[in-house]
């Protein structure tokens, strides 16, 4: 019953952004990576996680460090619910950012599953009435039916969300699909992105040989909020400048 009260929803960062604005989280937007250049990464900063999504294939992370009894303070969830594949995505990578406003809502969840396994936590947010109805408000239009095709419904896109975040001086990847977050490597100097760019090309490698559709998004600093205090910045030193003739 969960799985089916889940919609398909469009992958764009404009919906993500609305997304994450209805579920309650302030100071938040959504933006596509079109390169993972360091320029293209600064023009971005403050990141606070990124998200990668693209044609799922089937992934052991037998060649990665995977955590099946979880990691000390990281959030993590199963994914328990079909389509909730991209809210979920967001909504642990949120969970798990640094000063990010939650919102009530989100708050409630992870005041309330601390105490509890993956499984679990991916079942409250299959339950979650507000992420659900919110999700679903995005659902993708369908102009009119098709009789279900057996064949096609086997072989037709199903996309997958996976996020990066650093929590204490490691960086992790979060795979609903996963028993528990896999362990990207340590980051020195806060510089966490510089731990995910390799990760990151190594997949895009491994998809763009076999001609697998992927993107790459970013969860950042609300674009206004930064632009604000650049020119409070810009502002206070062009006083100070004044004040010094």
């Amino acid at each position: 019953k969960m799985a089916q009260s889940w919609c398909t929803i469009e992958s764009d960062p404009g919906v993500f952004t609305e997304l994450i604005q209805r579920i309650g989280v302030k100071g938040v937007q959504v933006e596509e990576v079109y390169h993972l250049s360091d320029e293209t990464l600064d023009s971005l900063k403050p990141i606070h996680g990124l998200i990668f999504l693209f044609k799922w294939v089937k992934d052991d992370a037998s060649d990665r460090k995977l955590l099946k009894d979880g990691a000390p303070g990281v959030f993590f969830a199963k994914q328990m619910v079909q389509n909730a594949c991209a809210t979920q995505a967001i909504v642990s990578v949120l969970m798990n950012a640094e000063g990010v406003e939650l919102g009530k809502e989100l708050s409630r969840i992870k005041d309330f599953a601390c105490a509890l396994d993956p499984t679990m936590i991916g079942q409250i947010i299959g339950q979650d009435t507000v992420l659900r109805e919110v999700h679903n408000s995005f659902s993708r239009p369908e102009p009119f039916m098709i009789e279900p095709d057996e064949k096609s419904s086997e072989t037709e896109d199903a996309f997958h969300f996976i996020g990066y975040v650093p929590v204490g001086n490691k960086l992790y990847e979060l795979d609903g699909l996963q028993p528990g977050p896999i362990e990207i490597g340590e980051v020195k100097d806060g510089n966490w992105l510089r731990v995910a760019k390799p990760a990151i090309e190594k997949r895009i490698q491994k998809y763009s040989q076999k001609e697998i559709r992927f993107n790459l998004l970013a969860i950042v600093k609300d674009r206004q909020e930064v632009y604000q205090e650049e020119v409070k910045k810009l502002q206070a030193s062009l006083s100070g400048l004044l004040d010094d003739r």
